[in-house]
């Protein structure tokens, strides 16, 4: 299987919506139609802010013209002031101004062959002095296994309000990492 990627830069990735979508369906099979038809809307407006923020970026891998895999990052803010970590110190140190990896995607036919990694490695270049994070669904162990076998360093840590826990990952070479082991909250 011969892979192609592509970078989309900022709003040029709007026009991969309805791909991404469809490949994001193929991928979790399972779910009930509404629920797809909610997240769908959800990812649709979740793209069309986020492809507006400076340093978005989509890549996309294809094999020969089929769309395999796909993934999102974007810079974030500074001071960071999202849903992680609220009030936590570390949030600051961990998360602010880093590139956080939003969509990784791949093909159950294509899985197993690079398809992510290289879509990681793409999406992670802009974070020039490693610090990088990703926050993929606790309940995925497909996608925590694979963080953790490139090397990602994980924490746990409480969902917003009672929600349930959340999983964070690190870049191998974060800068906050340098000789410490992270912990959960």
């Amino acid at each position: 299987m011969d892979i192609t990627t592509v970078v989309y830069p900022g709003e040029a990735a709007l026009r991969l919506v309805d791909e991404f979508d469809h490949l994001r369906r193929l991928a979790a099979p399972g779910r009930v139609p509404e629920q797809d038809d909610r997240y769908a809307r959800k990812l649709r407006a979740r793209f069309a802010e986020e492809a507006r923020t400076p340093g978005f970026l989509a890549v996309t891998a294809r094999a020969d013209s089929l769309l395999c895999g796909f993934g999102t990052a974007t810079r974030t803010p500074v001071p960071y002031a999202g849903d992680l970590l609220p009030g936590d110190h570390r949030a600051q140190e961990w998360l602010a101004g880093a590139v956080h990896v939003s969509d990784l995607v791949v093909a159950p036919a294509a899985r197993g062959r690079g398809v992510a990694t290289r879509i990681l490695d793409t999406l992670t270049v802009p974070a020039l002095d490693d610090r990088v994070w990703v926050a993929p669904d606790h309940r995925d162990g497909a996608a925590l296994a694979f963080f953790r076998h490139r090397g990602w360093r994980q924490t746990v840590f409480p969902g917003p309000g009672a929600g349930p826990s959340r999983a964070l990952f690190l870049g191998p070479r974060h800068p906050s990492l340098a000789g410490k082991p992270v912990t959960g909250c």
